[in-house]
């Protein structure tokens, strides 16, 4: 089990009083699934490659990647489990370590068994996780259960007899999850042996640090720092420059927890230094080494150094393994990032400046692009850095992203050359050449150009965005048939869903419904999109064909997921009084009405009576996706659906309509605006004045009709 110290604790909790990000998406918001947002899109993307669009940590953490570190890892954000990244993905998907929280399932077991063996109280125990589990934030945030266990190990090795070690093991057991109260024990009663006192005073120094106490925390861990106990001595060396930054940032918290930096006292700081410096001297390879290294990062930015500050980030970030990355890219983005002042370090200047090449809300009014002047002033200190490169690749994004000199970004971007795999930033380049060729519509040299990348041996991450591009270029040069073709090279059924559900062709449906070289969910989702739009549609006589699709699909087991197609078998029905045939011989009636000139107000009710029972007020397929997402595109499916509404409005118009059908068609067309007084059968509008005469004429004219019984208002 890797040891869980206070150093490490602390280092986290510094952290967590901070201003919002910056640059960080929306949580609520899932990546949408295009290469660029729009103004009015929320929820930043997660693209492979230097997207102005990209979360700033999602920068960070391919820039990391890029100096040779394993690829980015995905998680679930709710079972914490590994899994591969679909692009796009949100930063909260990165896979990145269990924080260490009282949920660590290693530390409570360590604890009790160390407890137990000092003689700790049962209730003491029980107690102590009780409150160390609860809700602790700033320095009381490291008082957890877990960072007891380092003491009493101490203590277990120290020789000291049962009658010094239990009062001094309940002691600190009794002090998790208490501070800044004065429910804190006074530690007047502790053991007062020449052995047992350097522990005695460890718990009051541990007592005034998390009182608030510095004075005192100081004093006493000085005077540890001194004594000959390892354990005792390395801890408080290391302790005293944690007590300094106490103080220094003791007059910056408000009693909401917001941090103020102008209330910063700066003198303790330089004894912050001093301490960690003294520390690292005696101890680089101390337990506390790496959170040491952590707080002259805390210093620093306390100092307001930001040159210093960005030195550290950068050695860092080429030390730190991707997996393990997330908490210092939140850091980052937090402490430097977050400053609208241009960072001093070019890396960083880079994120920065991608960030400001985005698209952003008018509300934001102090938000400022990079401008082509700006960008030609940083040329020299990314030069002097070795990254002109980068700032070559910036001018292509500038032109790109704020100029939107589509012609130009292909003119100055070649096309690819060889069947290699492309690094970071020339894959980045080649992203922006595809994107311009894009935006200037010339579909067919987008086509080739996203098929050139996906022969070059692109990583994983890489090949599900260019199979993204592509299935977006293929849908808006109305090419849906070669996405869906055995020889296809977007294969993805994330990309292809959408552009089934809102893009398709009645025919790419069939075809598409019938393949049996495509997953039983695509043929599933294309059937039932078929026979959806076929009602919602009219067209009535091709639903009755498209149905004898229903008996293979139920027979190759792909008539649940993802949606339930035995709903097209539905057989006689009788709800609220109003019985209705199978849908077959309903949808049969409608199909030949032009022909046989028969009324069909019957079957008019009952197809809406079908989609009321299946829910579909609300679109049965989704929302269709915005003009610049994947299935954004105009829907190739012939017809403009309806809602029930327009079913009722037939019955209600034709004076021809029996007596019981009619008076239903006014009972349900009415309470479409039930409560609200808006459409939600519909998109019609349908003016009060208007829904008043439906009612004065069921009422009046139906009377006697149970429908007419029923409805006292109309909304």
């Amino acid at each position: 089990m890797k040891q869980t110290t206070i150093g490490t604790l602390i280092g986290l909790a510094l952290w967590t009083t901070s201003s919002p990000s910056w640059g960080c998406a929306d949580v609520d918001c899932s990546p949408p699934q295009t290469l660029q947002l729009t103004a009015e899109q929320c929820g930043l993307t997660g693209l492979p490659f230097l997207a102005a669009d990209n979360d700033t940590r999602i920068t960070l953490a391919l820039l990391t990647q890029a100096q040779g570190q394993s690829l980015l890892q995905g998680q679930d954000p709710e079972t914490r489990q590994s899994r591969p990244l679909s692009v796009p993905f949100a930063v909260s998907e990165l896979l990145s370590p269990e924080p260490m929280t009282p949920a660590a399932t290693d530390a409570a077991p360590a604890l009790d068994t160390l407890a137990q063996t000092l003689g700790v109280q049962p209730a003491t125990l029980a107690a102590a996780h009780e409150r160390g589990n609860g809700w602790l934030e700033g320095r009381c945030g490291l008082n957890r259960p877990e960072v007891a266990e380092p003491f009493l190990r101490a203590l277990q090795t120290s020789g000291l007899p049962a009658e010094q070690s239990q009062p001094l093991a309940e002691a600190r057991v009794a002090l998790i999850g208490l501070c800044q109260s004065d429910t804190l024990p006074d530690f007047t009663a502790l053991p007062a042996t020449a052995e047992a006192t350097p522990f005695s005073d460890y718990l009051r120094g541990a007592r005034a640090f998390y009182l608030g106490d510095f004075a005192e925390a100081q004093s006493r861990f000085s005077a540890l720092s001194q004594q000959a106990q390892p354990w005792l001595k390395e801890t408080a060396t290391y302790l005293l420059a944690r007590v300094a930054i106490n103080q220094a940032q003791a007059n910056a918290l408000d009693e909401y927890g917001f941090f103020d930096a102008s209330k910063v006292d700066k003198a303790p700081l330089v004894t912050a230094g001093q301490a960690l410096d003294h520390y690292m001297a005696a101890y680089p390879q101390g337990l506390y080494s790496a959170s040491a290294q952590g707080l002259y990062r805390r210093v620093y930015w306390l100092q307001d150094d930001g040159a210093k500050l960005a030195a550290l980030y950068q050695q860092a970030l080429q030390s730190t393994q991707v997996d393990e990355g997330l908490p210092l890219w939140n850091e980052i983005d937090l402490k430097l990032l977050a400053n609208k002042t241009p960072a001093t370090s070019p890396l960083f200047l880079l994120v920065q400046d991608l960030k400001r090449l985005r698209l952003h809300p008018e509300w934001e009014e102090s938000w400022q692009p990079l401008t082509t002047e700006e960008l030609n002033g940083q040329q020299a200190a990314f030069a002097a850095a070795g990254l002109s490169a980068q700032w070559e690749y910036l001018q292509l994004a500038q032109r790109y992203y704020v100029a939107k000199d589509y012609a130009g970004v292909v003119q100055a971007i070649a096309a690819p050359q060889g069947s290699g795999p492309l690094d970071l930033l020339a894959f980045s380049r080649q992203m922006l050449r595809g994107m311009a060729l894009q935006a200037q519509q010339q579909w067919p040299q987008a086509e080739a150009h996203w098929q050139q990348l996906l022969a070059a041996k692109p990583d994983a991450l890489q090949q599900q965005l260019l199979q993204l591009a592509l299935a977006m270029t293929l849908e808006r040069a109305d090419k849906l048939d070669a996405l869906f073709a055995a020889q296809s090279l977007v294969t993805r059924d994330e990309l292809r869903d959408p552009l089934l559900r809102f893009s398709a062709s009645a025919p790419l449906l069939r075809q598409v419904s019938a393949d049996g070289g495509l997953s039983h969910e695509l043929r599933n989702t294309a059937l039932y999109t078929l026979l959806v739009k076929d009602l919602n549609r009219g067209h009535y006589a091709d639903f009755l064909q498209d149905q004898a699709l229903l008996a293979q699909a139920q027979a190759q087991t792909q008539a649940q997921k993802p949606f339930d197609l035995t709903i097209f078998n539905q057989g006689a029905s009788q709800e609220e009084g109003y019985s209705c045939p199978a849908l077959s011989e309903t949808v049969s009636q409608l199909a030949s009405t032009p022909a046989t000139g028969k009324p069909a107000a019957k079957a008019l009710n009952c197809l809406g009576e079908f989609f009321y029972r299946q829910g579909w007020d609300e679109s049965p397929l989704g929302s269709k996706p915005g003009a610049t997402l994947l299935g954004g595109a105009p829907d190739r499916f012939a017809g403009a659906a309806h809602g029930r509404l327009a079913l009722y409005q037939q019955v209600i118009a034709d004076p021809k309509a029996p007596a019981e059908e009619r008076s239903y068609a006014l009972f349900r067309a009415i309470n479409c605006f039930a409560s609200s007084g808006y459409n939600h059968c519909g998109s019609e509008e349908i003016p009060k004045a208007e829904r008043k005469r439906w009612f004065n004429t069921l009422k009046q004219s139906y009377a006697g009709s149970v429908w007419a019984k029923q409805l006292k208002y109309y909304w």
